[in-house]
């Protein structure tokens, strides 16, 4: 494998084409990582640079630490960093954007246009828009004040959907696209299926976890506070103030309630345009803003369930081409007696002494079906 030096300006400054170890850390509901360990001879073609880049990934790599060490082996050079979504981290949602039932898709493309792309001098060179493929559900929502990257992770998770900044070599440009990975459960025949389990011998070293201790289904959402004047018995002017409250109920059959208080005073019902001119929305579309923060903030109360497992690459399926980061596949453990689907969020792939691993890990929120009884 080559990796190539890039400078700041996506000049080639450099190539690499023997290291130590590379673990490039590819991940769905946020910003992936990577490694570099190399030895002292490369260090000059460092100097200048910015991005590791490699026709054989996707991703491309922002240089952002370094690490040198001296040992009775020798002179060892650690340099790690993200991946380049992590450019929109350095924007946040300075102003209040709304948004009238437009899919989770177009959201997303019109807070990167607005903070990064058209944005003054806060736009990111070279960065365009990908083609749009009308993912996700129509919302309608408020926000201010966040991180553009973590906003869109959010945003984004909440569909099961992801986001990929890409670098378009032969164009010299960074396009931006939100996209979903295949399903290949075997309930479907549009794609190959992928089934990881011991008993098909393409899976070792499998861990799996269950932590619902802040988990929550129940949310009460407080939004802003209404007045409403008049005139009480005598003439007399008053002003009667409420709070508008919504619920949100995701209470399974069969489960405990947990409740959770979510202040949205923020979300406001009257909203301004950039020349300051004001319109008030409905109460409907207000308390489906309201609706949307509840469920955001319980997102954020899931259950945590993990599985991880080693591939044996191998084995009978094929990275890249029978599975890869964001499908939806079935993993089979007949120990615990279930299978689980769900997406795979991240893909760790190590390379050392001309050899490579692949670690698989599946998120929360996970589809369990009971295969067996386990006594």
């Amino acid at each position: 494998m080559e990796l190539l030096l890039l400078d700041k300006d996506f000049q080639i400054c450099g190539l690499i084409d023997d290291f130590s170890s590379l673990v490039w850390n590819r991940k769905y509901y946020e910003c992936g990582n990577f490694n570099l360990q190399i030895g002292i001879k490369y260090w000059e073609q460092f100097k200048n640079a910015m991005y590791v880049y490699s026709k054989d990934f996707i991703e491309t790599g922002i240089l952002e630490t370094l690490d040198h060490k001296t040992t009775t082996q020798g002179v060892e050079i650690q340099r790690s960093g993200r991946f380049l979504e992590s450019m929109l981290a350095d924007r946040v949602i300075n102003t209040t954007q709304s948004f009238r039932n437009q899919t989770t898709e177009d959201i997303v493309r019109s807070l990167v246009n607005t903070f990064a792309i058209n944005a003054g001098t806060r736009s990111i060179p070279n960065l365009i828009l990908g083609e749009r493929k009308g993912l996700g559900r129509k919302r309608t929502m408020q926000m201010t004040g966040d991180n553009l990257l973590d906003k869109i992770y959010e945003l984004c998770k909440e569909d099961k959907l992801s986001i990929k900044l890409w670098y378009d070599f032969d164009n010299n440009k960074l396009v931006f696209e939100v996209w979903q990975g295949l399903d290949r459960r075997d309930t479907q025949n549009e794609n190959t299926w992928a089934i990881f389990s011991r008993n098909f011998e393409n899976i070792s070293e499998d861990r799996y976890s269950l932590d619902e201790t802040k988990y929550r289904n129940f949310a009460y959402v407080a939004g802003e506070v209404e007045e409403e004047t008049g005139t009480d018995s005598e003439g007399m002017p008053i002003t009667t103030k409420r709070r508008v409250d919504i619920t949100v109920d995701r209470v399974k059959e069969g489960e405990k309630r947990k409740e959770l208080y979510v202040d949205a005073r923020d979300i406001q019902s009257e909203i301004y345009d950039d020349e300051g001119n004001s319109t008030k929305i409905s109460d409907t579309e207000y308390k489906e803003m309201l609706k949307e923060r509840g469920i955001e903030k319980l997102n954020e109360c899931n259950k945590v369930e993990v599985a991880d497992f080693s591939i044996d690459t191998l084995a009978n399926l094929k990275y890249k081409t029978d599975f890869d980061l964001g499908d939806k596949v079935v993993y089979k453990n007949d120990e615990l007696g279930f299978n689980i689907e769900n997406r795979i969020i991240g893909i760790s792939e190590a390379y050392e002494d001309g050899n490579m691993t692949l670690g698989v890990s599946f998120g929360d929120d996970y589809n369990i079906k009971k295969v067996k009884e386990v006594i």
